[in-house]
């Protein structure tokens, strides 16, 4: 907290004359007054006089502060004296600043006293002068803060005078994030400038002295009822009371203000007044940071001139926007205040990427090489056609033979690659051979099926289950994933909590399959019935719907009806709430199936062995597929006495149907 003492660096207030009252130095003066205090137990401190305010620290009373113990004055300003002390209670050492009025200050100057401490201390950020404790002793007003002993920003510059480029942008980046997050919760500080900023001894800066600061109306903007700020420091709009609002981009034209003295050793406006500092920064007339600082690169200028444009709306957004900005600078990319031209991208592109660079440019001569051979040859090609026609086809196998061995080595590469189970790293050299390979008319069907081996590796095993006593079939999920189902070699289907694989219930299906077949494919039909078909025809991808319907519920098979005689088969519906019947005289029948209530007369149906059925669950049709799976008979399920041939292409069979 060191606040600079030149008149260009005063706060500033409503001056009825001038429009201007540089600071209260006036009220601090009254404050600091050089009557000393009394050795032994001086009197109480709310009863000095404003002539006699001046802490005496040698005198062991005056010392002790309440809960500190006042060490040595390291700063003033316009609203307080600022003190390093020592926190009894905590033994740690602090900042604690006092009003500088004391006693005698009004009331709209210890607002504006407890209002810095306050907006301070609801913020808790790293580059942020931390808020400890606000009170009150002796009537007089303090509030203590983060030690914070390496000087400001304003210290620095008088001792180094101005910091090379990049150290000012990653310095203002840090700071610009820091007021932003002020920003993001409704605060503006509305006094940046490099005296309000402080290091700590690794040179980090911290954002301090939010006196002038004020609350974001609804997120927006700030009444700006009074001239407030550092004159040099101060925005257009923040210079002239009047309707205009104070808005978040008044602290962005700070941010730049403070990045303008960090280049160029001065700052962006300075008079021989303050009031005529003000009328520089009214009239707009920026001197350009290059004329003190040629060697600044023209992108930060740009970042400067545009935190200080005159218009709000031409500054930055935010200032997470300008830190933004900085970082593409300090990373080498184009920057948003100052787009480039094709040939000043290009010319940045170059400089961040040089071996790509030196590549290419080695490329170009190369070609270039290959540019002038090639004209020679078709010079002498005219006086020896036939030799220059052999070393073409010449060349041209050796260069089909070098792509060769450029695709076969890229997919020994990424065999390799799919051996120790990288196969997603082994996709960029097979899909560069397809791409080659098909712009020169090869095929590349090696490594398509590599590709198709890589995607299926996606499926990991997570867990195990041990079945001891019989070998698993297959497996099914139910829809909800909290079951799965296991048919098994001894004709009997298991299910299992797939949360715990804990078993849920088993059926014996020996009584309801015919003992020749295994039952290959359980398929939920919902959370709560599973269909077990047996073994179908050889093959054939898809099974038949026959086979049995399981109550995972009541842990049985569906029992076909009684009163259906001489069963052979049944073909269920894909929703199992209807079902063909079949006896072993070549008859079938539409049944409903909970409860069994027949929706068809029986029905004579020419029939052989290795017929399949599929049964539409909505009953709009039942198709009967012959054995060679080239011809196909489709039924009324209501009215099975009566076929309807459907016609397939000559030579063609299907592979596979769904309903």
């Amino acid at each position: 907290m060191s606040p600079d003492d030149s008149p260009q660096h005063t706060t500033a207030f409503i001056d009825p004359l001038v429009s201007l009252c540089v600071g209260v130095s006036a009220v601090a003066e009254v404050a600091m007054g050089r009557a000393p205090a009394s050795a032994l137990g001086g009197p109480h401190l709310a009863m000095l006089t404003a002539d006699t305010l001046e802490l005496d620290l040698s005198d062991p009373v005056q010392r002790q502060f309440g809960n500190y113990e006042l060490l040595e004055k390291i700063g003033e300003g316009g609203m307080g004296v600022v003190y390093r002390a020592r926190q009894s209670s905590l033994d740690r050492d602090v900042a604690i600043k006092l009003l500088a009025a004391g006693p005698w200050a009004s009331r709209e100057f210890i607002e504006r006293f407890r209002r810095e401490a306050q907006n301070a201390a609801r913020m808790q950020h790293p580059n942020i002068v931390a808020i400890y404790e606000v009170g009150s002793h002796d009537e007089l007003h303090f509030f203590s803060m983060q030690l914070i002993c390496s000087g400001s920003l304003a210290e620095l510059l008088k001792r180094e005078a101005k910091l090379p480029p990049l150290r000012a942008a990653q310095m203002l980046r840090t700071i610009a994030e820091a007021v932003d997050y002020a920003h993001r919760l409704g605060v503006l500080h509305l006094d940046l400038k490099p005296a309000n900023v402080l290091l700590d001894p690794n040179g980090n800066p911290h954002v301090a002295d939010f006196g002038l600061a004020r609350r974001l109306e609804q997120g927006l903007a700030a009444e700006n009822n009074e001239i407030s700020g550092t004159p040099s420091y101060m925005a257009p709009e923040q210079a002239t009371a009047g309707p205009q609002r104070i808005t978040p981009a008044t602290d962005i034209w700070g941010l730049g203000a403070i990045f303008y003295e960090l280049v160029t050793g001065q700052p962006p406006y300075l008079g021989k007044t303050p009031h005529e500092t003000l009328k520089l920064v009214v009239a707009g007339q920026l001197r350009s940071p290059r004329r003190y600082a040629p060697e600044m690169p023209r992108d930060l200028e740009a970042i400067i001139l545009k935190c200080m444009a005159c218009d709000t709306a031409q500054r930055y957004a935010s200032a997470r926007d300008l830190a933004e900005d900085l970082t593409r600078f300090l990373n080498g990319y184009m920057v948003t205040a100052r787009p480039l031209n094709t040939v000043q991208r290009s010319a940045r592109w170059a400089k961040r990427e040089p071996k790509i660079v030196v590549t290419a440019l080695l490329a170009l001569l190369a070609l270039l090489i290959g540019l002038i051979a090639t004209t020679t040859q078709w010079r002498r090609a005219n006086a020896n056609a036939q030799r220059a026609e052999a070393e073409r086809t010449l060349a041209t196998k050796n260069a089909e033979v070098s792509s060769e061995r450029l695709w076969d080595g890229r997919r020994d590469a990424a065999m390799r690659l799919m051996r120790d189970g990288k196969g997603f790293a082994a996709l960029r050299p097979l899909i560069a051979n397809i791409a080659e390979k098909a712009a020169a008319g090869k095929s590349a069907e090696l490594e398509r099926r590599d590709i198709g081996m890589i995607e299926q590796q996606g499926v990991t095993l997570i867990d195990r289950l041990i079945i001891p006593e019989a070998n698993p079939m297959a497996t099914a999920l139910s829809p909800d994933g909290k079951l799965l189902a296991v048919t098994l070699n001894d004709l009997s289907v298991r299910w299992y909590d797939t949360a715990t694989l804990t078993e849920r219930g088993r059926v014996d299906l020996l009584s309801d399959m015919d003992p020749d077949q295994v039952p290959v494919l359980p398929r939920f039909i919902d959370d709560h019935r599973l269909l077990v078909t047996g073994e179908w025809f050889d093959f054939l991808p898809n099974p038949s719907t026959s086979g049995v319907l399981v109550d995972l519920d009541r842990k049985q098979a569906i029992a076909p009806p009684a009163q259906f005689k001489d069963l052979a088969d049944i073909t269920w519906s894909s929703d199992g709430r209807h079902a063909l019947l079949h006896d072993m005289h070549n008859h079938v029948q539409l049944w409903q199936v909970d409860p069994w209530r027949p929706l068809s007369s029986l029905a004579p149906i020419k029939e052989t062995k290795g017929i399949l059925w599929v049964l539409d669950p909505n009953l709009r049709y039942a198709v009967q597929i012959g054995p060679n799976m080239s011809e196909l008979r489709e039924f009324d399920p209501r009215h099975l006495d009566a076929a309807h041939p459907l016609p397939l292409p000559l030579h063609e069979s299907f592979s596979a149907w769904a309903t």
